[in-house]
């Protein structure tokens, strides 16, 4: 096993996994709910709704994370075939889906005061929601194969691959059709339209809390993931003896 293998099965279970990080995603969301709720500004417009928005982009990038995982540690394990990698693959893309429904819940829950509708089949509400479905399916074909050994692992590895490259795609939806979507605002040209700086902090400190707390669920997750295959494997290897 090399170091990064290594890394990954101890990882889990470091002091800083188990004791700091669940210490530091309180204290971040505290500060998160109370600049939310306290410190930023009321929209002119929107009012007090438009205070979904730091749950919303920060959930959306928690999945673009989540997933990014999922891709990367399944190339890994398409390439070096070690079960680790799957284990961090399905955690990840687990929280990734958990996020996602997340986003797009806020999304109709902003969408509704709004522009007077739950759901529209726009363009990034529509691929968002592709996305979520490719990753359900990633983790459906891999419960065809509990132990991750067989060629349905390896399908589904594929699958959680290239299915992150619907995120770009979401991403540039605003941009390239129609949509009732807002334009980017965060991240826009000095020349348009940008939040207040007030709103800025807000945010930031909501997208690193809510980060810093999806990592822990997927180190959580990964834990589960490895002792159900530990059980799973010996539980095989004693039936095959019988």
């Amino acid at each position: 096993m090399n170091n990064l293998e290594t890394i990954l099965e101890k990882f889990p279970s470091y002091f800083f996994v188990q004791k700091l990080l669940p210490v530091i995603s309180f204290i971040l969301i505290i500060a998160f709910l109370a600049g939310a709720f306290l410190y930023a500004p009321t929209e002119v417009v929107e009012g007090d709704v438009q205070r979904i928005f730091y749950f919303h982009l920060p959930t959306a990038l928690a999945s673009y994370f989540c997933f990014g995982l999922t891709c990367l540690f399944s190339v890994f394990f398409l390439w070096k075939k070690q079960p680790i990698y799957n284990h961090w693959a399905k955690a990840s893309a687990i929280i990734g889906i958990i996020f996602t429904c997340i986003c797009l819940w806020s999304g109709m829950a902003w969408g509704k005061p709004v522009w007077g509708v739950w759901w529209t089949w726009d363009a990034r509400l529509t691929s968002t929601l592709i996305l979520l479905l490719l990753y359900v399916g990633y983790l459906l074909i891999h419960a065809l194969d509990p132990l991750g050994e067989g060629r349905y692992s390896k399908i589904a590895a594929f699958i959680g691959a290239i299915s992150f490259l619907d995120i770009p795609l979401i991403n540039m939806s605003v941009r390239w059709w129609r949509t009732l979507h807002p334009q980017p605002i965060v991240l826009a040209p000095v020349s348009e339209e940008r939040l207040p700086t007030e709103m800025v902090t807000v945010l930031l400190i909501s997208i690193i809390a809510i980060i810093i707390l999806v990592f822990w669920l997927i180190t959580i997750n990964v834990r589960i993931i490895k002792n159900q295959y530990e059980i799973k494997k010996v539980m095989t290897k004693k039936l095959k003896e019988v």
